[in-house]
């Protein structure tokens, strides 16, 4: 009875499928996961990738899927689409990954890209809080608020060049608890260019972090 008040659906696209899966075969097969041969520092597989490698402030990035094709339309839905749901599929797939990649790396705690106050009010839910709390339940590392986002009319959608994403995100965080001499994991939905995690590092550091990594359920690629 519940199936059918509930019933399963595709996170990709909403299509209802069976019990026990999440996407659905036609999504499935534009849904591309990432190889874990990559690079080092960024998580991309097509190289060369064009990062900043060693000048990043965090040590590395890993990400589930190329966000291309299906990881796209599960992120759009879930942001946009406000379909709190999909959380539960992203924290699984990202869970899994963390447990895999950095299963050698002892963390202190894990915290998130914070979205402003009065982003968060609009939205109705900050997306990346939200992936963080259910990645803390399932491999029960503490997650901690470490950093707020100060206010600003301009978005980095609007930004199209790392150069412009990087000076709109300069100076937008600020580190709010103490984290001298600890070791973060920060989580986030999607790595565009790479300039908000960067700029999250950066005050971590600068405020007496010792290493910061990052993982992300979805990279962008340059077209």
């Amino acid at each position: 009875m519940l199936s059918m008040l509930f019933p399963n659906k595709c996170v990709a696209c909403g299509k209802i499928i069976d019990e026990g899966i999440s996407v659905c075969e036609d999504c499935g097969k534009s849904l591309y996961r990432i190889d874990r041969q990559c690079c080092k520092y960024c998580g991309r597989d097509i190289l060369p990738c064009g990062c900043m490698g060693e000048k990043n402030k965090f040590r590395r990035n890993i990400s589930v899927f190329r966000y291309d094709g299906s990881a796209g339309k599960i992120v759009k839905r879930y942001k946009m689409g406000k379909i709190t749901q999909i959380s539960v599929y992203i924290c699984q797939e990202l869970s899994m990954l963390i447990n895999e990649e950095y299963s050698d790396i002892d963390f202190d705690c894990m915290t998130y890209v914070p979205m402003s106050r009065i982003k968060k009010l609009f939205c109705g839910f900050d997306h990346a809080e939200m992936i963080a709390k259910g990645i803390s339940q399932k491999l029960g590392l503490k997650n901690t608020a470490l950093l707020k986002r100060k206010f600003s009319f301009k978005s980095q959608k609007s930004s199209k060049t790392k150069y412009n994403r990087e000076k709109n995100i300069r100076g937008k965080f600020m580190v709010v608890k103490e984290v001298k001499d600890k070791t973060i994991l920060i989580i986030d939905d999607v790595m565009t260019t790479g300039s908000t995690l960067n700029e999250c590092a950066k005050v971590l550091k600068a405020a007496g972090a010792a290493d910061v990594f990052c993982a992300t359920f979805a990279l962008t690629y340059k077209k």
